[in-house]
């Protein structure tokens, strides 16, 4: 028997012993692991430091290990992935997060680590924005994180988000959230597959569910309209623009006080939209300009491949904006350094625009 699901399913499925024993006699499609032996093996190390450089082997035959094991025999669940019919033996969630994050000590302390495992982070647009998401939750931050883009994967996006063939098709959100959730199953994924508007984003904003956002969004006006909200609730926006095989970091703390756009008073931004939504405006050229010369600085600090690019998109001879995979990886790592930095309150400096070249 072939179980079926929806493409749309991304959340993985905590289950009780029966739940996880019905679903294997109903369904042969299962794929049964048992990670909890090997979880537990860690675990014994990490609470028994007296064995820490001891042989494993060893020290698996001793009374104390034995003992822990016996103790420990009960603590675990049974996770469930729909999309690919794994179920697995885990420890709970406690014990997960423990290992998780026990090789991140002491570059992040306990208690650094549990503050930002309880940051609660957006990432709206999931082409960089998914490398940004995956790397923050890897290193145990933003159990609850918010990721949003109403795109489904294409072929050409593969040079640059973590997908397969097989994956075409699907939502941007819903590729994402099923990575996070195999990383870590008792994350808490919102997706928001339709993208974010001012009416869906505010309401989150307003309910305080969200400590800061990532901006990865194409779309111009809401980039200005998303930090006009972050403005008016406190909230700080980090944002990556790639710039050939570099990256510009933006930082903008409007927790801390700021009140500009991207170094910008909102005066001009909201001159700026009014001429976006002029018809005789070519929207594609202003927004090249707009790139080059208030987001990265200047003409003179951009890649020169990336300005004869920005001139064929213009002109319609290429597609879209060129991006590569290892600046996207590039700006994950970054834009998650600034995260933690703001979320343990580290650095106080109210907006920031750091270019990071491989080449310099």
């Amino acid at each position: 028997m072939i179980m079926k699901f929806e493409a749309s399913e991304y959340r993985s499925l905590i289950l009780s012993n029966d739940k996880a024993n019905r679903l294997k006699r109903g369904n042969n499609a299962v794929i049964v692991v048992d990670s909890f032996n090997r979880q537990i093996n860690e675990l014994f190390f990490i609470d028994n430091h007296k064995y820490i450089g001891a042989d494993k082997e060893v020290v698996y035959k001793t009374q104390d290990f034995k003992k822990y094991k016996t103790k420990k025999e009960k603590s675990f669940v049974w996770v469930y992935y729909p999309w690919n019919y794994h179920l697995v033996k885990t420890v709970r969630a406690d014990d997960y997060f423990r290992l998780k994050t026990n090789r991140n000590q002491d570059l992040i302390t306990a208690a650094e680590q549990k503050k930002l495992y309880n940051y609660k982070v957006a990432v709206f647009g999931m082409s960089v924005g998914s490398n940004i998401a995956f790397v923050a939750t890897q290193a145990g931050i933003a159990r609850e994180i918010t990721i949003a883009d109403f795109d489904n994967l294409d072929n050409t996006n593969l040079n640059r988000i973590f997908g397969g063939v097989h994956q075409i098709g699907l939502n941007k959100c819903v590729l994402a959230a099923r990575r996070i959730y195999e990383d870590n199953p008792f994350a808490k994924v919102r997706i928001m597959p339709k993208g974010i508007t001012e009416d869906n984003l505010e309401p989150l904003l307003a309910q305080k569910k969200l400590n800061c956002l990532v901006d990865e969004i194409d779309n111009l006006p809401m980039k200005i309209n998303l930090r006009k909200l972050a403005l008016k609730y406190k909230v700080p926006v980090i944002m990556v623009t790639d710039n050939g095989n570099g990256i510009v970091l933006h930082i903008e703390r409007y927790d801390l006080g700021y009140k500009k756009i991207f170094h910008r008073p909102l005066s001009y931004w909201n001159r700026k939209l009014r001429e976006f939504g002029d018809p005789k405006i070519n929207k594609m050229q202003m927004v090249g300009s707009i790139i080059m010369k208030d987001i990265v600085g200047g003409i003179h600090l951009v890649d020169p491949e990336m300005i004869k690019s920005v001139k064929k998109v213009i002109s319609k001879k290429l597609v879209s904006w060129p991006q590569l995979g290892s600046a996207a990886m590039l700006g994950g790592v970054y834009a998650v350094y600034a995260l933690k930095k703001i979320a343990l309150s580290k650095d106080k400096q109210l907006v920031a625009r750091i270019h990071i070249n491989p080449h310099l």
